[in-house]
């Protein structure tokens, strides 16, 4: 059964326009960029956004959205634990967002 992995970031004020557009391409890249244990990609699907709009105040001031589906439960924790374009990218991201 797929899974869906939900990612939503909010910058922080001293990250420019340039530096999320940056993460934001990035991010997007990770499609066919990750691949799996056996040398092919493995995220069955992916979306984003750089417009977070809620009329319901559901987006609690979070500038992109990221949804991922993966064929497993396994194949999430690949992604988070062990996938090398996805841990690179924690790294890169982590000092911009709360």
């Amino acid at each position: 059964m797929p899974v869906v992995h939900v990612v939503s970031f909010k910058y922080k004020d001293s990250v420019s326009p340039e530096q999320r557009r940056g993460l934001y391409d990035d991010f997007n890249t990770f499609r066919t960029a990750c691949l799996y244990s056996d040398g092919q990609p493995y995220i069955l699907d992916f979306k984003s956004s750089t417009h977070n709009t809620s009329p319901e105040n559901a987006g609690k001031g979070f500038h992109h959205i990221f949804i991922s589906t993966f064929p497993s439960q396994e194949h999430v924790q690949y992604y988070l634990e062990h996938d090398p374009v996805h841990l690179a990218f924690v790294v890169r991201q982590l000092p911009s967002t709360h």
